[in-house]
């Protein structure tokens, strides 16, 4: 009693939750006002969980979480036990089943060598966590269309290999162990709950749109309202009228993202994109948007109709309908989420009770259905989606079901379950329903359900097969849903279904007991016929098929065929199907609709004007096909020899007695293969293939031709065929080889190109393995076990060479011509040729025999690469998981060596000897190369002359006794003699013969090679066999009959066949050797039987022939010399004085060369090229320049000297950046590779692909030169050209941007901007030794003019508005005048009112102070009437570009603080980083090796170094024209240079070097920034080229003063790290300095810490400071301060170069063992950073240390610049760097967001340069149509962008708005790239190639310039961004 009371009280809580829990889901909608909102789905949410509990709160605890909750929108109750993404990959969390699922975007791999079949897959983490090298690997991207890992699934491999992750694994996957320890009431609420919620979905779902192409009417939506309301009984209440309505717009993964905003812009009439944009990304991401809301079902139909004017994917559907589907989203998503939850620690439960749920039937609350048909299914299993029909309600699934198989008559199609399964067969299931119903969810809710069956239901027990039974009930639904309605097919159901029946376990119980296989089968076999309408649950067997059809033109059909090909690779399947004949016939009833499709007809008229692109649909259908020919073969030939007797002859009656068809069957070639005659007898139609209809198409025959190789190489057969039967199945293959022959014979041009295309597919690539050598091989079997001569005589028919084969060779033929007619024999003799030959199929040869067989006739021409080698393998070779290790023992491989390099595979020499120059895959071309090689080899080896070897007697013969009876039939020696006879006849005028005797000859060996012994019957045939002589060769012979061997005998005498003659006495000598006596008597009645005049020896003839030219030719050679002879006479007779001028020549040649020496020293050498576009001589008379590209770059970087890593990176720095470093990478990248190369994957951090830090990036305009030059006038010229081509082709993505004045070079199309001048005269280089002139600095230095002061003061600067003195002008003046080319200097005189005179005092004074007081009155008279120079206007015009195009590309990147940004400061910018980027790119990579003596920059190329010294010269021309620029030409002002100058001045040395300015006034000092601040090579440069213009003999003194200023800067910067250096660890053996070394430099450090000190606001002496005491730590920080200074000694030397023209010695030998720094100061003439030190303790270094002084005191004086004291790096620099495997990549992007979105990328893309993760091609994070890759570049790099895309295996190189790919340095074993990985091979880094087709192309500068020749490349119109 008590128990019955406790029932009552459970049923009474189970009916309140259900009505509750119903309640609230149908009055949600209601409450909300039918809007979706964050509170909706929080509300849902905490009522699920509510439910869940039973209404018991306290059930939280302990059951699922230690207390209560807070539900958030977010909540997820796996993640608040504990549970965190990849958890299964943990140690102790981990499964036995990994069961991984993979999402869209994931890397998918394989491994042919463990697998059972192609289904099997490994995530990335189990794969690289288990054993699979020297396996044949591969790997994918998925799709997004299911899958999971199976790793820890036996049942998917065949061998273990052991994953270290899931291995170990204990965990079991069975029940609850304690379900006692559950309460009842929280399992009644789990249960009900589950089961309420997923009747819910269904009955929300079942009323959704399908049919989404085709709009409703307002009816129908009305409709649709009605019978979505809920039934009053089940939900507590009836449902009200809705009458708000919304439309939803539908992914379809069709369209663009860019049509769908546009669309949804047009159609809701919005002003902009905003809108449309955000719509398309929801759509994007979820699937589906509501675009509209409205009461008004008309005006969304308005809206509904624009959108599907592009084929959009549209609904309408009542807005209470739509919020419970979102609800339904929410359900899904939170089922999920508890599936892969505990309960008290039990993870089982409750995906048992949601398994359990599923399988209960669905309890319909719609109000339309009845109660009766609650618990209906498809009681038949084949039911299909009706066309007109396809909505499917359970009224509509039951109604199906019940009319379906009474109208069906026995067939083999008809159904056959099993009884004992017949129940749970038919009956409904909650699975059934979300099966089906899957194709109304949107993408995101599709996904979700995949992944929830996929990742927990899956492995539930029997859960699995009950899956799989479901599937088998619905498969026929489901395939016609996915192949005809899925607007998303890439997320289908069907794609799951491949994961459970492909289990043989499974598989084993669905095809015996449910009869799947038919199932399968009549889907595919309905979609490619017509729809009966009659009969829609089965196929219809008298259907035909439409090739013109949309069936053929989807793609779609693939998937169902690969379920097909799974479902017969399955052992216990097979089995299955050899007892059941039944899907034998299946089969037969399918390949029949395709027997004889797409037939051709011959042209002959007329040629066929339009082809359609029909026959590449029919092409892929038939490679389909024949593949499943091949699988269903396969199965069948393990039949016992009865039974495959039986399938033969099942094959030859359908074959022979063809279906008959109406007279509208007209698009299928004849069938019939017998024709009745008067007397009724059936006969062999005689087919005209050249004028009757023929198709490619037989798979009949193809299964056929396996099945019957098969079955005659059994021992125990017998003959179930008459030879004429064997000659009709035969027919069609023979008339496929007919009508190859002709095509290839010409006869068939007139059909167009399209008809040659499947020809070529046909026969010569992989698809000839599934085709055309089936029909080979049946032709081969009737010859073998046919009558052979019956099968001769056909083939002669076909082929129509009747006439020729009685003697009658040139009768009038009605097809061919004589031409055809050769080329028509010669096909028939090499198809009979390879019917002996080519035993292969025939011997039924094993696997690796023929790939063997394969592999050797694809090497024996060449070295190939791999892919190659894959590309000509037939694919079902490819599968074995021997072809590798065959492909190793027929071929050595050869790595590649070089950059652009691929691995090749070398044929080995032994291999040779199994080449058949006569495979009949060759052609002829290929025939002929593949004798050649032959030849050669066996020459070499007999050490014969390659053009008289035999090599059949050398090669390996492929005879075989199953062919003897062929060459042994009377046919085969009498087509021969035929042959040859045809030959000897033919007119020598007409076409060529060579190949058909040839071939005869080679036929005639091949018949020999198979006589290995006695008794020699085919070459005694050849001997005494005779043949009527035709009438043409009763000219030669004397008999009515002759043998073999007298044609023989006269063709070798023939001088027309000489060509032959080493392959007949090959012939004759077998012939000999074999018979002996015999031959002889023979041989001599062969000479008897021959003319008198033809058996004479030809050999005397030819040598009277030969004498006669021979004589001929020498009289004309005397006549051709007598007349050369008279002409020399009377040549010297007219020209007395032609020595004299010809001496003369060598005296200017002379000249010239010795002109050439000298220019050899010139600091311009003139260049030899010609100008690009006129190609004239480059001449002073007209002017020139080189083509130049300025553009703005990040290359300089800055230390990060709060960073350890970087700093310990300088410890590690070579002492000679000019030699070449051992490892690549340096530094912090070398470290990051090699940690993931050798770490584990668990150890690694997020850091290891961290790039350089983009705030340290120094931004600025670099030029860099393609090194061609132009006429100016030229280039104008050009130019113009450039701007009127590009704006006249608008649409096309030019390589150039007009709108920033960009150009291709003509000659090797480098992006360029503007132009250089070559103004400079020519004058030599100076050597050091020469630089000893007056130093006016050195000299004032020395006089302590500047020392003379007492102190130094912080205002003791320059006014803003100073002017320069005279002197100054004058001096750049004469340097204009004396620099530049006469062509380009003009002068003119001051007015009357000069201003020398008025200033005649400041001038006394500025001489006075400059030592040259005596010559003011001498300047004084000089300057009266003074002439200004100027240069012409097309200077000024060159140079008003060059300030255009730094204008375009904005202004100079400075470091701040600089109020001075003028046009000026921007060319001398341009210069200075120029100078140093070019010694940025040469450090430690491309230097000089050890045993050259040159300097570092002498490895540059000499038009890289010519461009330098141009560069020089423009940059000093146009700021002595701005100094003086009277005319106003250019932006450049005087001012501003005097400015400059001042600030240069200071900053060196605190006041102004006399004679420069004319005024000096102290005051507003702080506008000038300090030297420390600025990085101080770059201040060297640009006043080498300003403001120490004038004193250009004091560049020594001033390359010194700078070289102290570094390395004070230097120490300050070490100093101020201090506390980062100690944290560096020193490197082992660190060498440490003697106190004598470190004197001086102790003592600078000392001197300068005070003034950090002081500038830190730190009281700390050097003294108590324990570092700066420390030998070790002081050895340390010299040595990084002597690593600085290489660097700028570095830049210096170039300096000297390039603006000095200072010729650098080379070194002497015994120095090229030291380091740099002691070899380029010995060039330099430099003290080193030590000696420089030591120098510093002198008395006579007083000045040095005011330097020092004023450099210090300046910078502390000025708080702005003191944190700016920012050096660059010295080091090399590198990309980020990248592991070895990129195996490696795809794991460590597992997890990775984007920044941006914080959602994983599916297209991840690597930042090269700072190595940030972006998302490569998204709408998520692009702004304004722009991506986040060419977002990210501008807060990066600025101005270009290089990306790794990991999935495509590419690199990205941006210049936006272009941008190129190309190929990434990765390549397989074999040493071949794959870009966008279609290969799906495993990749390994090459560190050379990332260096040189990355690193340098970055480095250099080139990235614009290789983009840009990327899109010169591509002609269309269309964009870069596709791969």
């Amino acid at each position: 009693m008590q128990s019955f009371s406790e029932g009552e009280c459970l049923q009474a809580k189970k009916i309140q939750l259900r009505k509750r829990l119903l309640h609230f889901l149908q009055t949600q909608a209601y409450k909300n006002e039918f809007v979706w909102t964050e509170d909706s789905k929080i509300a849902l949410l905490k009522e699920l969980y509510s439910a869940l509990l039973c209404y018991d709160e306290s059930f939280w605890t302990p059951y699922f979480l230690d207390k209560k909750p807070i539900i958030t929108g977010t909540f997820s109750l796996r993640k608040a036990q504990g549970s965190v993404d990849g958890d299964e990959y943990k140690r102790g969390r981990a499964k036995p089943v990994c069961g991984h699922v993979f999402r869209k975007g994931e890397v998918i791999f394989r491994c042919k060598n463990c697998s059972l079949d192609s289904n099997s897959a490994l995530c990335v983490r189990c794969f690289r966590a288990s054993a699979h090298k020297k396996h044949e690997t591969s790997f994918s991207i998925s799709t997004g269309s299911g899958g999971c890992c199976d790793c820890g699934n036996a049942e998917a491999w065949k061998q273990d290999y052991q994953c270290e992750i899931h291995a170990q694994a204990q965990e079991p996957l069975d029940s609850c162990s304690h379900p006692e320890l559950i309460p009842t009431v929280l399992q009644l609420g789990i249960a009900e709950t589950f089961a309420c919620a997923i009747n819910f979905i269904i009955d929300v779902i079942s009323c959704s749109p399908e049919k989404l192409k085709r709009l409703s009417s307002v009816n129908e939506v009305l409709q649709n309202e009605v019978s979505s309301r809920f039934l009053e009984s089940q939900y507590g209440m009836p449902d009200e009228p809705c009458t708000t309505f919304s439309l939803v717009l539908w992914n379809d993964e069709k369209h663009s993202f860019k049509q769908f905003y546009e669309q949804i812009t047009t159609a809701i009439e919005a002003p902009n994109n905003k809108f449309g944009m955000q719509m398309a990304d929801v759509i994007n991401t979820t699937g589906r948007a509501v675009v509209a809301t409205s009461h008004n079902i008309n005006d969304l139909l308005v809206m509904a109709q624009c959108l599907s004017q592009i084929n959009l994917a549209v609904s309408i559907r009542s807005t209470r309908d739509l919020f419970r589907e979102e609800a339904c989203g929410v359900i899904i998503h939170w089922l999920d989420d508890l599936a892969d939850s505990h309960t008290f620690g039990d993870r089982n439960y409750l995906r048992l009770i949601l398994c359990s749920t599923l399988r209960r039937p669905w309890t319909c609350g719609l109000q339309n259905v009845t109660q009766t048909l609650q618990h209906a299914i498809i009681t038949n299993p084949l039911s299909s989606l009706d066309e007109t029909d396809t909505d499917t309600t359970p009224s509509r699934l039951s109604q199906s079901s019940q009319s379906s198989s009474a109208s069906y008559s026995r067939s083999c199609w008809a159904p056959c379950v099993n009884e004992v399964a017949a129940p749970s067969f038919a009956e409904s299931t909650k699975m059934d329903y979300l099966f089906l119903y899957d194709l109304k969810l949107w993408k995101s809710l599709r996904y979700k359900l995949q992944e929830m069956y996929l990742g927990h239901l899956v492995w539930q027990p029997n859960f699995r097969e009950f899956m799989g039974i479901r599937i088998a009930v619905l498969y026929r639904q489901l395939a016609e849903s996915f192949l005809l309605l899925d607007r998303e097919p890439e997320h289908s159901v069907i794609f799951f279904s491949v994961q459970i029946f492909t289990i043989p376990q499974i598989a084993k119980q669905l095809v015996a007991k449910y009869d799947f296989l038919t199932t399968v089968n009549s889907a595919l076999y309905t979609f490619f016929t017509d729809k009966n309408e009659q009969k829609p649950n089965f196929v219809d067997e008298n259907a035909m098929i439409r090739t013109d059809s949309a069936a053929f033109h989807s793609r779609r059909y693939f998937h169902v065929f690969h379920h097909i090909q799974f479902l017969l690779g399955i052992e216990s399947v097979q089995e299955i199907m050899r007892v059941d004949f039944r899907y034998l016939k299946q089969y037969i009833s399918f390949l029949y609709l395709f027997q004889g499709m797409c037939p051709y007809v011959r042209a002959i008229t007329q040629h066929v004007e339009w082809e359609n692109d029909s026959w590449m649909y029919v092409l892929n259908v038939s490679l389909q096909i024949a593949k499943l020919c091949r699988y269903i073969g396969n199965v069948y030939v393990g039949l016992d020899t009865g039974s495959l007797a039986a399938a033969i002859q099942l094959l030859f009656d359908v074959i022979l007695r063809p279906k008959f068809h109406n007279g509208s069957w007209n698009h299928k070639e004849n069938l019939s293969v017998y024709t009745s005659t008067a007397s009724g007898e059936k006969t062999l139609v005689d087919y005209d293939v050249a004028s009757q209809c023929v198709s490619f198409h037989h798979p009949l025959h193809w299964l056929l031709s396996t099945l019957l190789s098969n079955y005659v190489g059994r021992k125990d057969t017998q003959k179930l065929w008459s030879d004429e039967q064997l000659l009709a199945v035969i027919e069609h293959p023979i008339r496929v080889c007919t009508w190859l022959s002709q095509m290839r014979a010409k006869l068939w041009v007139r059909n167009g190109t399209t008809l040659r295309d499947q020809a070529h597919h046909y026969r010569d690539l992989s698809f000839h393995g599934y085709t055309f050598a089936m029909d080979v091989l049946l032709i081969q079997v009737a010859m073998v076990y046919g009558n052979t001569d019956s099968v001769f005589e056909r083939l002669v028919k076909a082929f129509q060479l009747t006439d020729q084969m009685t003697g009658n060779y040139f009768n009038e033929h009605k097809h061919y011509d004589l031409t055809q007619l050769t080329s028509m024999f010669e096909d028939f003799l090499l198809l009979i040729i390879s019917l002996v030959s080519n035993v292969v199929g025939l011997e039924n040869w094993s696997a690796s025999n023929c790939i063997k067989y394969d592999l050797i006739h694809i090497l024996c021409f060449g070295p190939l690469s791999y892919s190659e080698i894959v590309k000509r393998v037939s694919e079902h070779l490819l599968e074995r998981t021997e072809f590798e290790e065959v492909l190793h023992t027929v071929a050595d491989f050869k790595p590649p060596e070089g950059l652009n390099d691929t691995g090749l595979f070398t044929i080995k020499s032994e291999c040779l000897d199994f080449v058949d120059p006569y495979n009949i895959h060759f052609s002829r071309n290929q025939r002929e190369e593949a004798e050649c090689i032959l030849r050669r080899k066996y020459g070499k080896q007999q050490f014969l002359d390659e053009n008289n070897v035999v090599y059949e007697l050398y090669s390996h013969s492929y005879a075989t006794p199953l062919t003897t009876r062929i060459v042994m039939c009377n046919s085969y020696l009498q087509t021969i003699w035929h042959a040859l006879v045809y030959a000897y006849l033919f007119p020598t005028d007409q076409c060529k013969f060579e190949g058909l005797v040839n071939i005869s000859l080679h036929a005639i060996l091949l018949a020999l090679s198979h006589e290995t012994s006695e008794p020699f019957d085919f070459s005694r045939s050849v001997c005494v066999k005779k043949f009527s002589v035709p009438n043409g060769l009763r000219l030669y012979c004397s008999k009515p009959e002759v043998s073999l061997l007298t044609i023989l005998a006269q063709l070798k005498s023939h001088k027309l066949f000489a060509f032959s003659r080493p392959r007949i006495i090959g012939i004759l000598q077998l012939l000999q050797k074999r018979l002996s006596a015999e031959f002889e008597m023979c041989f001599s009645d062969s000479v008897a039987a021959s003319i008198p005049e033809v058996s004479l020896d030809i050999s005397c003839k030819e040598n009277q022939e030969k004498e006669e030219k021979l004589k001929r030719a020498r009289e004309r050679k005397a006549r051709i010399l007598e007349q050369f002879r008279q002409q020399q006479k009377q040549f010297l007779e007219n020209n007395a004085d032609f020595n004299d001028y010809d001496s003369n020549m060598d005296i200017n040649d002379n000249d010239e060369n010795e002109s050439l020496d000298e220019n050899a020293d010139l600091f311009l050498t003139p260049p030899s090229d010609t100008c690009l576009l006129c190609q004239e001589e480059l001449k002073d008379k007209n002017s020139y320049g080189i083509l130049v590209y300025v553009q703005r770059n990040s290359l300089l970087r800055y230390l990060p000297g709060d960073n350890v890593s970087y700093l310990s990176e300088l410890l590690e720095l070579p002492s000679s950046l000019d030699r070449k470093v051992s490892s690549r990478p340096f530094g912090v990248a070398g470290m990051k590779k090699k940690k993931m190369d050798t770490l584990p994957i668990e150890e690694l951090d997020d850091d290891c692909l961290k790039g350089f830090p983009s705030d340290c990036l120094r931004k600025g305009l670099q030029v860099t030169s393609c090194g061609h030059y132009m006429h100016t006038n030229c280039f104008k010229t050009y130019v113009s050209t450039v701007n009127m081509t590009t704006r006249a082709n608008p649409y096309r993505n030019h390589p150039h941007n007009l709108s920033m004045k960009e150009f291709l070079c003509p000659l090797c199309k480098s992006l360029c901007n503007s132009i250089f001048l070559l103004m400079s005269k020519p004058h030599k280089e100076k050597r050091l030794s020469e630089c000893t002139g007056p130093d006016a600095i050195r000299d004032w230095i020395t006089n302590r003019v500047y020392l003379e002061r007492d102190s130094l003061q912080t205002d003791d600067l320059f006014s803003s508005d100073c002017c320069l003195s005279l002197f100054s002008i004058d001096v750049l003046q004469q340097r204009l005048r004396n620099t530049l080319k006469e062509q380009y200097v003009s002068s003119f005189t001051l007015p009357q009112e000069n201003r020398i005179a008025s200033r005649t005092d400041t001038l006394r004074v500025e001489l006075s102070s400059c030592g040259s007081e005596s010559s003011v009155s001498s300047f004084l008279e000089t300057h009266k009437n003074y002439e200004y120079v100027y240069v012409t206007e097309g200077v000024y015009e060159l140079y008003r570009r060059l300030e255009d195009v730094l204008d375009l590309n904005l202004t100079v990147y400075t470091d701040g603080f600089i109020i001075a940004n003028g046009k000026l400061v921007n060319v001398l910018e341009l210069y200075s980083y120029t100078l140093a980027c070019t010694e940025v790119s040469q450090r430690g990579t491309n230097g000089v090796d050890k045993s050259q003596t040159m300097l570092w920059f002498e490895v540059l190329t000499p038009s890289q170094l010519v461009f330098l010294r141009v560069l020089s010269v423009t940059v000093m021309t146009y700021a002595a024209l701005s100094m003086n620029d009277f005319r106003n030409g250019l932006s450049g002002t005087s001012s501003e240079y005097a400015t400059l100058v001042a600030g240069q001045h200071y900053r060196l040395f605190g006041a102004s070097v006399p004679g420069f300015f004319s005024t000096q006034v102290p005051n507003q000092g702080a506008k000038y920034d300090t030297l420390l601040s600025k990085d101080i090579f770059t201040e060297f440069a640009e006043a080498s080229v300003s403001g120490f213009l004038i004193h250009e003999e004091s560049f020594i003194t001033l390359t010194k003063c700078y070289y102290l200023a570094d390395t004070v800067k230097t120490i300050w910067f070490l100093l101020k790290q201090l506390d980062t250096l100690k944290k560096c660890p020193v490197p082992r053996n660190y060498p440490v300095r003697t106190p004598q070394a470190l004197l001086g430099f102790k003592h600078l450090v000392y001197y300068i810490w005070r003034y950090v000190c002081t500038s830190e606001r730190m009281n700390q002496s050097p003294e108590d400071c324990p570092e700066l005491n420390n030998a070790s730590f002081l050895s340390m920080l010299l040595d990084l301060t002597e690593k600085f200074a290489l660097v700028f000694l570095r830049k210096c030397a170039l300096l000297w170069y390039v603006r000095y023209g200072i010729h650098f010695d080379t070194f002497p030998a015994e120095d090229l063992d030291k380091s740099e720094m002691d070899r380029i100061t010995k060039a330099l003439d430099l003290p080193t950073v030590t000696g420089n030190c030591n120098t510093l303790l002198q008395k006579e270094s007083l000045t040095e240390w005011k330097l020092i002084e004023h450099w210090c005191q300046s910078h502390i004086a000025n708080s702005p610049y003191r944190e700016y004291s920012r050096v660059y790096t010295p080091s090399i620099y590198e990309l980020v760097p990248l592991p070895r495997e990129q195996d490696l990549l795809f794991e460590l992007l597992l997890g990775r967001t984007c920044s941006k979105c914080q959602t994983e990328p599916l297209e991840p893309a690597i930042c090269l340069f700072c190595g940030q993760v972006l998302c490569f091609q998204s709408h998520c994070c692009s702004f304004n149509g722009v991506g986040e890759c060419s977002l990210h570049l501008q807060q990066c790099a600025s101005n270009i962008g290089i990306y790794f895309i990991v999935k495509r295996c590419c690199i990205l190189f941006l210049n936006p708005p272009t941008g190129s790919f190309a190929a990434a340095p990765f390549t397989d074993l074999y040493g071949e790239a794959d870009l966008g990985l279609r290969r799906g091979r495993s990749q390994f880094l090459r560190q050379d190639r990332y260096d040189a087709f990355v690193r340098n192309v970055w480095i250099q500068g080139g990235v614009s310039s290789y983009i840009a020749r990327r899109l010169d490349l591509q002609v269309d119109i269309g964009g870069w961004e596709t791969l």
